[in-house]
């Protein structure tokens, strides 16, 4: 049978086992063929210097027809590559053009989020994942006007002196947003009014003001990820209050309190000595009395040390968090067949 004469979809299913080396030379055989070798050539794209592949921009920016095939879309430019403004330009460009993205991954000089600029009269109605290395500015928040269909959301945590106040954001914009990272002032711009469910703050403090605009989530919030000036025990009461449906919490805290152990402590506690125990059990069995008030938090860190816990056997609804960081102790105590509930290889914690 002729080549001519096989279904399109038979060429697309031989195509998708051959190398993308040999799709190259395969798309120069036959002019049925080549619209199938380019689909699948750029299908994926990820741009570098150490790829030695920025020419890729430079083809997607000349032919719109090839960048409308593009799905993924990532480019990573290190601090010690300096490209040319005209480089940017053809980005932009190219960018325009790639209005059937899924996803959308833009890691450059963080200045130059006037990129996105000429992506102004199009839009990215199948976009669900976007990062970038931008801060959220002018320009990044007209973008997010044009993808309504945005899931997870990557913005830069450092502002930079183009941004010197956050630009209002239309309720309209990104309505069924998940997953946010990025800065606390970000966050609190962009959770309130809708579905976030997953919230990791890259910079910026968590206080008492961000958590109210948490709590305005259209979503339970299950997972969050946050650096702290507050005293653990307070924080997590507050969290309690506004954020009661937690899973996953993971707390970095800047606060110099004297009651807490550092690591030469911690190991003075594992030796059992008395005289140091005392005071730093006190401490970690507040952290659990805390936790306890957060009915459906599974699994706690705080500055690096984990909490492990297990359900009661009297009620499946509640929890027991024990009254010290993660350790073998815990589970010698509990009954036999139930270990301590934690995961430190969850998906939920790798995300961050």
């Amino acid at each position: 049978m002729a080549i001519q004469k096989l279904p399109i979809e038979l060429l697309d299913g031989i195509c998708q086992h051959v190398l993308p080396t040999d799709l190259v030379s395969l798309s120069q055989t036959c002019s049925l063929i080549y619209p199938v070798t380019q689909r699948l050539l750029y299908r994926h794209v990820s741009v570098s210097p150490l790829s030695r592949n920025l020419s890729v921009v430079v083809t997607l920016a000349k032919k719109p027809e090839i960048a409308h095939l593009v799905r993924s879309f990532s480019i990573n430019i290190d601090s010690y590559s300096t490209l040319f403004h005209s480089f940017y330009r053809q980005l932009g460009i190219a960018l325009s053009s790639m209005t059937e993205l899924t996803s959308l991954e833009v890691f450059v000089d963080s200045s130059a989020s006037w990129v996105l600029n000429g992506t102004q009269n199009a839009t990215f109605p199948q976009l669900l994942h976007f990062a970038c290395s931008f801060s959220f500015d002018t320009q990044v928040a007209n973008f997010l006007s044009k993808t309504c269909a945005l899931l997870e959301l990557e913005v830069d945590s450092i502002p930079t002196l183009h941004t010197p106040s956050l630009p209002p954001l239309p309720w309209t914009s990104i309505p069924r947003l998940i997953q946010f990272i990025g800065s606390s002032q970000a966050a609190k711009a962009i959770v309130p009014g809708r579905p976030v469910e997953s919230i990791h703050l890259s910079s910026g403090d968590l206080t008492k003001s961000i958590v109210d605009s948490f709590a305005e989530s259209t979503a339970r919030i299950v997972v969050l990820g946050a650096t702290t000036g507050l005293l653990p025990v307070p924080l997590l009461e507050l969290l309690a209050q506004h954020l009661p449906h937690l899973v996953y919490l993971r707390i970095m805290t800047t606060y110099k309190f004297s009651e807490a152990p550092d690591v030469v402590c911690l190991f003075v506690v594992d030796l059992a000595i008395p005289f140091f125990t005392f005071p730093f059990q006190v401490f970690y069995e507040n952290v659990a009395k805390a936790l306890a008030t957060l009915p459906e938090l599974t699994a706690f860190e705080l500055s690096g040390m984990h909490w492990g816990s297990r359900k009661r056997s009297d009620d499946n609804e509640k929890r027991v968090w024990q009254s010290k960081p993660l350790s073998s102790e815990f589970s010698h105590d509990q009954e036999e067949g139930s270990p301590v509930d934690f995961n430190p290889s969850s998906n939920y914690f790798l995300a961050y």
